[in-house]
């Protein structure tokens, strides 16, 4: 069968079970896969920025925390003078 026969009837690619087959697509699809990590690597975050922005959370809680029992505690003192 020639290239523009297989192209007329769209056997563009061989469907056989055959091993060379196969082998063909088990390479394509590693080929795919690797791609594919490796591009989400390139856009995933570093792990170390991802570490600071959850120690930044946790110490603006800290801090959040800290003002609300101040604020309390001023509330208090005033509430017991009056």
């Amino acid at each position: 069968m020639t290239q523009g026969e297989r192209e007329r009837n769209y056997i563009w690619r061989p469907n056989d079970s055959s091993s060379t087959t196969r082998l063909r697509y088990d390479l394509e699809a590693e080929h795919f896969y690797r791609s594919f990590k490796s591009a989400e690597r390139k856009h995933k975050p570093s792990s170390i920025s991802a570490d600071l922005g959850v120690i930044g959370l946790f110490i603006s809680l800290v801090f959040s925390l800290l003002t609300l029992v101040v604020l309390s505690l001023v509330q208090l003192v005033k509430w017991l003078r009056s």
